[in-house]
């Protein structure tokens, strides 16, 4: 479906059940399910929901499910059966024919093509060192649990600059501050959609504090939890627009290093003092031993 424009206050109205929906792909997302979490009928839910997102709840259900299995498929090793179950469809044959239907090719054959794009530019990027931005070397960190104070954007994310991030941290601040929570000093960004594939304006994106206090959150502000492990980093310096070098520079050093992708998202570290500098993390495991292992400290950022 085209990327329709609609008017932001209808996709805010919608924005918290577009939250737990992505969180909860395994589970009932039926419309009659959906339409309860908003507490009106489904006939309106429908009406709603299609004018807001540009999409029927039906076919966005299916897009973000399989847009996260292609995902999973491209840069995992995680049996199709797995994935399939774990995005919320109930057989390997049932997966396969939505996935065919959406891509045009079997879940087998969409990894394969991408291993395959994956190994060409390994080799034609292998002594890249960055256009218009710098990059520091990969390194490898473990590191513990870490929950946050966090809250959910829609959109761009080529937008998503200091300015446009600013109001979202600010937000998350005064929240903690009428609560007499202490939040760490760092800011975060969880960016789970691969750009490639989900539509710009539905591409979503957790702007996150680290909190040092257990807390619940609530509809806006929520409580989530980045899963401890070993990631791989990469720090990057340069405008906005160069930060995509970043992320596949270090996914290339993931694939050189011995290391594998783990589920999860991306996360993007901002620092304050200079709004061209970021750090890129990735959630990886080790296929073999592995050098340059950090052990992080186990406050929070």
């Amino acid at each position: 479906m085209a990327d329709q424009p609609t008017e932001p206050s209808d996709l805010a109205e919608i924005e918290p059940l577009l939250a737990r929906l992505r969180d909860r792909l395994d589970g009932d997302l039926a419309l009659d399910a959906l339409a309860r979490l908003q507490g009106i009928s489904p006939f309106q839910f429908h009406r709603k929901f299609s004018k807001a997102v540009g999409e029927t709840p039906r076919r966005h259900v299916e897009r973000v499910r399989l847009e996260r299995a292609a995902y999973l498929l491209a840069v995992t090793e995680t049996r199709i059966i797995d994935i399939a179950l774990d995005v919320g469809f109930e057989s390997h044959e049932a997966f396969s024919r939505a996935f065919r239907r959406w891509f045009e090719r079997s879940p087998t054959a969409w990894r394969g093509e991408a291993r395959a794009w994956q190994v060409a530019r390994l080799e034609r990027n292998r002594h890249f060192k960055g256009e218009g931005c710098r990059f520091t070397e990969p390194w490898f960190e473990a590191r513990p649990p870490t929950p946050m104070l966090a809250i959910r954007r829609l959109g761009p994310y080529g937008d998503l600059n200091a300015a446009a991030r600013a109001p979202y941290f600010r937000e998350i601040e005064d929240w903690a501050a009428a609560r007499g929570l202490r939040l760490g000093a760092s800011r975060w960004g969880l960016f789970p959609d691969d750009p490639n594939l989900t539509p710009p304006r539905l591409q979503c994106a957790d702007l996150c504090i680290p909190v040092r206090a257990a807390v619940a959150g609530d509809e806006r502000v929520r409580r989530l939890e980045l899963a401890g492990g070993l990631y791989g980093k990469i720090g990057h310096l340069g405008p906005g627009a160069t930060v995509g070098q970043a992320y596949r520079q270090l996914a290339d050093a993931v694939r050189r290093g011995g290391h594998a992708f783990r589920e999860g998202p991306p996360v993007q570290v901002f620092f304050a003092d200079d709004p061209e500098r970021s750090e890129i993390w990735f959630p990886v495991r080790r296929r073999r031993a592995a050098r340059n292992i950090k052990t992080a400290a186990a406050a929070p950022a």
